[in-house]
């Protein structure tokens, strides 16, 4: 039996799992994990404190919360670390007194230093 487009069923079927197959993004991990998918939101609040023109030189908290993992903050830190980077005022505060407990942190060029 062929379909309307003079498929046979098993062909039809054969066709319709590649196309699913092929509907994720470059073959990259469907469902990232929670540090994945924080580090990607923190560069995002990178890019965003960026060209809000925000100094990043300091090393300020530039998300108290990542919107899809509200446990995760991110924060901007030098690499190597400096004493400016442990003044309270530039770390997150949601962090500090242990309302979030996990953590991004971004160089001041946006790369990654470390998520836990």
């Amino acid at each position: 039996m062929r379909s309307a487009l003079g498929l046979t069923p098993f062909i039809a079927g054969v066709l319709a799992a590649l196309a699913i197959a092929g509907c994720g993004s470059s073959g990259s991990n469907v469902n990232p994990s929670g540090s994945e998918r924080a580090i990607d939101e923190a560069q995002a609040a990178f890019r965003q404190a960026q060209s809000s023109g925000i100094d990043l030189n300091s090393g300020p908290c530039i998300s108290e919360s990542l919107p899809s993992v509200p446990d995760w903050v991110a924060d901007i830190a030098h690499d190597p670390r400096q004493p400016i980077d442990d003044l309270p005022a530039n770390q997150c505060q949601r962090y500090r007194s242990g309302e979030a407990h996990h953590f991004v942190e971004l160089n001041t060029d946006g790369q990654l230093i470390r998520a836990e």
